[in-house]
């Protein structure tokens, strides 16, 4: 029924506005049983049918993304690489603290010591001298129970100065999502005793997957993220009682 009354501002424009009484005038032409009643039945089976063939659709473009990333799920050679050489870019995260930042429901993104939230503490007004680009890797480098865990941020953001960014050409979502799964391994060996400084931090070691000429393999950690999504969503349009 929604589409129908949406049509209705094809209508109306400044010079013809809506109001009240012209709305209670408005007619819709829908589905009538053999008494003349609106037929729900029939409207909400029509709606129904739509829904499954949009699911049904979406369900086989995913399987048919997983046929094609499997093919390409070979074996690899993993080597080790230095964060400070997987990352050209590594900088401090620049706010002190949230004294003197504004919180507020829609702002940017804060991040801090935290593994919840995907790092995210709260949201905060923009300060322009403290907002850092996203699609990088936020490490953090201090806080209880966090600290060693790292999370990718695809959107600008706001991040204190426990968390150390890097940056690198080739990352996006898939990738750095890749990346922080392996990075994460290494947070057993922090504690207060021995905390994360940026330059130890520099110096870990993450082992990836490399091409032929022993590079990182951006394309292999990119399409096996890819595969793990899709196969997240076919499972939950299994249970939805979807299949092929």
């Amino acid at each position: 029924m929604l589409p129908l009354i949406n049509r209705l501002s094809e209508k109306y424009s400044f010079n013809r506005e809506i109001n009240d009484n012209r709305i209670k005038r408005e007619k819709l032409i829908l589905p009538a049983t053999q008494t003349g009643e609106i037929d729900f039945a029939f409207m909400s089976s029509f709606m129904k049918e739509i829904e499954q063939d949009i699911l049904k659709t979406t369900l086989k473009t995913f399987k048919d993304r997983m046929s094609v990333n499997k093919c390409k799920m070979g074996g690899v050679i993993w080597k080790h690489f230095l964060i400070r050489d997987l990352f050209p870019i590594l900088v401090p995260g620049k706010s002190k603290g949230l004294n003197h930042i504004e919180k507020v429901e829609n702002g940017i993104s804060y991040l801090g010591a935290t593994n919840q939230n995907n790092g995210v503490l709260c949201f905060v007004t923009a300060n322009k001298d403290l907002v850092q680009k996203g699609n990088c890797i936020a490490f953090i480098r201090n806080g209880e129970g966090s600290m060693g865990y790292s999370v990718y941020k695809a959107e600008d953001f706001i991040a204190t100065s426990d968390m150390t960014l890097g940056y690198n050409e080739n990352l996006n979502k898939y990738i750095g999502t890749f990346i922080t799964t392996v990075a994460d391994r290494i947070r057993g060996k922090y504690n207060f005793g021995y905390k994360r400084s940026a330059t130890r931090l520099a110096k870990e070691v993450l082992t990836l997957p490399v091409d032929e000429n022993g590079n990182p393999y951006w394309e292999y950690m990119e399409n096996y993220m890819r595969r793990i999504e899709n196969e997240q969503i076919f499972n939950y349009f299994k249970t939805l009682g979807l299949t092929l």
